[in-house]
């Protein structure tokens, strides 16, 4: 579950019409053909890039397990990591379905989406799972 709702803007508003499609959209400039990442800035030149649908697949490149506190005053590990898209980019996101005592290196996740709240503004983020 996202931690807090999210909320979308004019420069994110053509990724989370994605992620409500289900569809992790990456940037692909159209001069060189070179696939960036969906967090780069296209306001400058809207000509030049265009979103496009990645794969949904990676690779885990690093994790991390911060602990946090609990309501009832315990704690929750949660894992969280770096992937590198099949395409090229790396994305900052959670990691589920992994025991957070793994060696993570290497493992194959594909893109999973949630809506980050009950609020009717509340936008589908995207996370990465475990490839069974």
């Amino acid at each position: 579950m996202a931690l807090f709702p999210v909320r979308r803007d004019a420069a994110t508003a053509e990724f989370f019409d994605g992620t409500a499609r289900g569809e992790f959209l990456l940037v692909r400039d159209t001069t060189t053909g070179e696939i960036l990442d969906p967090r780069t800035d296209t306001a400058f030149d809207r000509a030049r890039f265009e979103h496009v649908p990645a794969s949904g697949e990676g690779t885990v490149v690093t994790w991390s397990v911060p602990h946090t506190r609990t309501p009832d005053g315990g704690t929750r590990r949660s894992v969280v990591g770096i992937v590198e898209l099949a395409e090229g980019p790396w994305w900052w996101t959670e990691l589920r379905g992994f025991d957070p005592d793994d060696d993570l290196a290497g493992a194959r996740v594909r893109v999973r989406f949630e809506k980050s709240g009950d609020g009717e503004h509340d936008e589908t983020v995207p996370y990465f799972a475990k490839v069974e």
